[in-house]
């Protein structure tokens, strides 16, 4: 099976949900596990919610592209803001006390834990994140 998607979104959270909700209408359809659609999903849009929030600065008029590639048995999915960028090597860890309470700063360390790789590219414009679809053995 080989998938390629581009979609290219503006800044709008209503948008978000529409493109989340098409592309697990998608994995379901393809017969893929629950957990892992899960995974996928929460990924998806905490990197979208991202890209709206923190990389667009919620600006209506800077674009999301967002790319999706299903090939054998896995999925790649890019996010790419207008923004500034950021320094991902510097993020706190949201488990530590100082941190537990804080009321955002728990998005990244999700989608990495949730999805098998996690890649920052261009000045942490773009976040590439791998899952695979098939279950690895325990």
């Amino acid at each position: 099976m080989i998938r390629v998607g581009k979609n290219v979104i503006l800044t709008d959270s209503r948008l978000l949900k529409k493109v989340s909700k098409k592309l697990i209408k998608n994995l379901k359809k393809s017969k893929i596990d629950e957990e892992i659609i899960f995974d996928i999903h929460v990924s998806l849009e905490e990197a979208l919610r991202n890209a709206m929030i923190h990389g667009n600065k919620s600006d209506i008029r800077k674009k999301i592209i967002i790319e999706t590639e299903i090939i054998n048995n896995r999925i790649t999915l890019c996010i790419e803001d207008e923004g500034e960028g950021f320094n991902f090597s510097c993020l706190p860890n949201p488990t530590l006390d100082e941190n537990l309470l804080k009321e955002n700063g728990r998005g990244i360390y999700l989608m990495k834990h949730l999805m098998d790789k996690i890649t920052f590219e261009k000045g942490g414009r773009r976040v590439v994140m791998v899952k695979f679809l098939d279950r690895k053995p325990l």
